[in-house]
């Protein structure tokens, strides 16, 4: 897809597909480090009370799938974000949803991911990586196409009338405008429909978690150019005066971060 058909699309339907950007050796890889999953975030999940609010959605993956990495840098479609962008973005968050056959996930409601619509610019982009081929029998991600445009929430019976399936194969990305209105359908067959949704931001929306702080400040000396930008060490808020006042190659918030 060229430059301009992507921009084209995204304008158009607020939505588009890459085809086979990840190997399929990467998405084992991934699928493998997510069998164990929900040892590590039920207890978590449970202790705060929001078992069943959280079920089969995992947050941050990044924290305990170390394979997960390897979407972010390499990164197949970085050139769409740039050009999305129109510069320099961060990952606002990243997660994993495992929907099993005939199951209910909070994110089967029709949603946006922007609380606020902010219309024609762009502040933040959700891209959805396929580790399974994504179908209607399996719950293909609705996408109300052109809804980027729209502030108000559609109903439901305006919204699945209208709506199409986002469908595709295991390595596929969807690329969609932060303001779309769009939900996971119900898997209807016999396995589980897995799915790994990084959403990038500009670099000075805050973060849904501060991965420079949870992962520490030495990672960033082990770690690619580019993934150093994306997980936000560039544009990092000072907590100190000492921190604040420093020159310009050591600031937390780089000159170059929008």
């Amino acid at each position: 897809m060229t430059i301009t058909e992507f921009n084209n699309k995204m304008n158009l339907d607020g939505w588009v597909r890459v085809k086979k950007a990840y190997s399929p050796a990467l998405m084992d890889d991934i699928k493998k480090d997510m069998e164990d999953l929900d040892s590590i975030y039920k207890p978590i999940q449970e202790r705060a009370g929001v078992g069943n609010e959280s079920k089969n959605a995992y947050h941050h993956t990044l924290l305990a799938c170390k394979s997960m990495f390897k979407l972010l840098s390499p990164n197949p479609v970085a050139l769409y974000l740039e050009e999305y962008f129109k510069g320099k973005y961060i990952l606002n968050t990243l997660g994993a949803s495992n929907v099993l056959p005939n199951s209910n996930i909070y994110t089967q409601n029709v949603h946006r991911d922007v609380r606020s619509h902010t219309g024609e610019f762009r502040l933040a982009i959700n891209t959805l990586v396929m580790l399974d081929d994504s179908t209607e029998e399996n719950g293909a991600t609705w996408m109300l196409s052109g809804s980027h445009k729209t502030p108000n929430q559609p109903d439901d019976e305006y919204f699945f009338d209208k709506a199409v399936r986002a469908c595709g194969n295991s390595g596929d990305v969807l690329l969609f405008d932060g303001n779309i209105w769009h939900c996971a359908g119900i898997n209807n067959s016999d396995k589980p429909r897995r799915i790994i949704t990084p959403i990038y931001s500009k670099p000075f929306m805050k973060q849904q978690l501060d991965y420079p702080r949870a992962l520490g400040a030495s990672f960033q000396n082990h770690i690619t150019d580019e993934l150093k930008q994306v997980l936000g060490y560039n544009a990092l808020t000072p907590t100190s005066l000492k921190e604040f006042y420093q020159p310009i190659d050591k600031r937390f918030y780089k000159a170059d971060q929008g």
